[in-house]
């Protein structure tokens, strides 16, 4: 299997739209002299869209056929200043890599006070994905059969290799002083499942709460199962989650 230069949809997505949203609406309006990070940029449509609003974007990618973007590989330090971005979009991006952690270090740098941060992801919390999980013993959209060999001596697109899941993000916000926003999804898929999946979904809460008391007890930490068993994020394909930096 040859491996592919960069990799990116061809249309705009659900979770594109909810992005370009949860930017507008953390500006109130205020578009003017924001700076926006949108990595990987993909096709350019959301660039494209907050450019139309007036603010400016640096869309970058690893992609060398996009003469206009910046070229940057997630899995290196940023070619940015410290706090240079009002707000990082990062769509799809961040399950291609081998580091996510130190990537989410790389946005937290460069992310300005009082800016946001927006990372879309494969949603390994959803119904569908943990039945698939059971059943198969891999993760919807992590099969190995269709992961790309890699080669060290080429740059670019890795397929699908880190499953990061709201915990792990939760986690890395948490570690850089960032807040936790809540988590929402793209478009809901398979609602059929939830009659089926319902007992089992009372059994996760229970399960949840035990924890949560068992470990900590902590009241900031009880959002956590709030997030957990947020109806999008157990329908949706697509993971959103959105952290901001205190000013």
């Amino acid at each position: 299997m040859n491996q592919p230069n960069f990799s990116h949809v061809s249309n705009p997505t659900d979770y594109m739209d909810i992005a370009v949203k949860k930017v507008k609406d953390h500006f109130k309006d205020n578009f003017r002299n924001k700076k926006v990070l949108d990595l990987p940029a993909g096709n350019g449509w959301i660039g494209e869209v907050l450019t139309e609003y007036g603010m400016e974007v640096i869309s970058a990618d690893i992609n060398e056929d996009k003469p206009n973007f910046a070229q940057v590989d997630m899995e290196k330090p940023l070619p940015f200043s410290d706090e240079e971005f009002d707000a990082i979009i990062c769509c799809e991006g961040i399950e291609h890599i081998f580091s996510p952690f130190q990537l989410f270090t790389e946005f937290s740098r460069t992310l300005k006070k009082g800016g946001i941060l927006i990372i879309t992801t494969p949603n390994i919390q959803n119904l569908y994905t943990r039945w698939q999980f059971l059943c198969s013993g891999y993760l919807f959209q992590f099969d190995p059969f269709n992961q790309i060999p890699l080669k060290d001596n080429l740059v670019g697109d890795k397929g699908h290799i880190s499953h990061v899941s709201y915990g792990q993000l939760r986690y890395y916000t948490e570690h850089h002083n960032m807040k936790v926003e809540p988590p929402t999804g793209g478009r809901m898929k398979r609602i059929i499942l939830i009659p089926f999946l319902f007992p089992f979904l009372l059994i996760g809460i229970w399960w949840n709460y035990r924890d949560w008391k068992r470990t900590s007890g902590y009241k900031s930490q009880k959002e956590i199962i709030k997030h957990l068993f947020n109806l999008r994020v157990l329908l949706s394909r697509s993971l959103v989650f959105i952290s901001t930096k205190p000013k």
